[in-house]
């Protein structure tokens, strides 16, 4: 792994079993280990603040994605396995003695499906941490809304990112990161590349939830933290009602499962509450 400085500590390279190359972000020392997986259509410099909080404790990683910054892009379907092959890999590159999960939004169905795997294999994984997570439980994903939606957003990125308005559509998001790091998410995540990868993951949302909904991840007493964003706007209120149901119903369904409310975010919950994910990360490592 070649490294050089970067906004969010070292800057490296991870290669994957089939040679792709990831770039991530390296922060902290010591021997525990917590990685960050980021939501759809986003660079993992977005991690940034709870990048920063929790450098000063642990060993911390953040990447991009397939297609996203100097990552390679992928030509493979991009399904849950996939993406899940690409977290293991990021995870075999950095030795730990004990390893923390964290996703944020579709990054929660990614580290679920990498944490039955280490389950499985008798790994020593101390946690996982599911930040506003898309979630099995909640029915919207399987409406047909959420069908249209998804084909609309796939089809759109491309053309968006052709058109240079997918960066400042990103940048206008990110409010709340300082101005270099909003900077460099917003170009890590708005090039043609990152569009059509942003678009593959899109088209496998629904099948992936819907094979969690029928197979659900095996953690046995994993302690599994699920942070659920509480605020809304009058016209999500009954979607985000929704959410929190679901992330309330996914923590009761396994047996080290906590609900934490982030009573002050939305979504963006790694923008707006980092240390409350700092602080549960950590909590696993207690």
């Amino acid at each position: 792994m070649a490294s050089t400085p970067h906004l969010l500590g070292r800057d490296e390279l991870v290669t994957t079993d089939d040679g792709r190359r990831l770039r991530v972000r390296v922060g902290g020392d010591g021997e525990d280990l917590v990685v960050l997986e980021a939501g759809l259509g986003v660079s993992g410099l977005y991690w940034g603040p709870v990048h920063e909080a929790l450098r000063r404790h642990v060993r911390v990683v953040a990447y991009d994605r397939a297609g996203f910054g100097a990552s390679d892009p992928d030509t493979r379907p991009r399904d849950l396995t996939r993406l899940a092959d690409d977290l293991e890999a990021v995870v075999r590159a950095h030795p730990h003695r004990r390893l923390v999960l964290v996703g944020h939004s579709w990054g929660g169905p990614i580290v679920r499906t990498v944490a039955a795997r280490l389950v499985e294999r008798g790994h020593s994984l101390a946690g996982v941490v599911l930040v506003d997570q898309s979630d099995e439980n909640d029915p919207i994903y399987f409406t047909r809304l959420a069908r249209v939606v998804d084909v609309w957003q796939a089809s759109s990125m491309v053309p968006l990112a052709r058109m240079r308005l997918l960066g400042p559509l990103t940048r206008a998001s990110m409010t709340g990161l300082d101005v270099p790091l909003r900077r460099a998410v917003a170009d890590a995540s708005s090039s043609i590349s990152a569009a059509r990868e942003t678009a593959a993951e899109l088209a496998q949302v629904e099948s992936g939830l819907e094979r969690l909904k029928n197979a659900p991840p095996r953690l046995g007493s994993l302690p599994v933290t699920v942070i659920s964003g509480q605020r809304a706007t009058p016209i999500d209120r009954r979607i985000r009602r929704g959410l929190v149901r679901a992330h309330r119903t996914t923590a009761a369904q396994h047996d080290g499962g906590r609900f934490v409310p982030a009573e002050r975010s939305a979504h963006l919950i790694p923008l707006t509450e980092p240390e409350l994910i700092a602080v549960e990360a950590q909590r696993a490592l207690a």
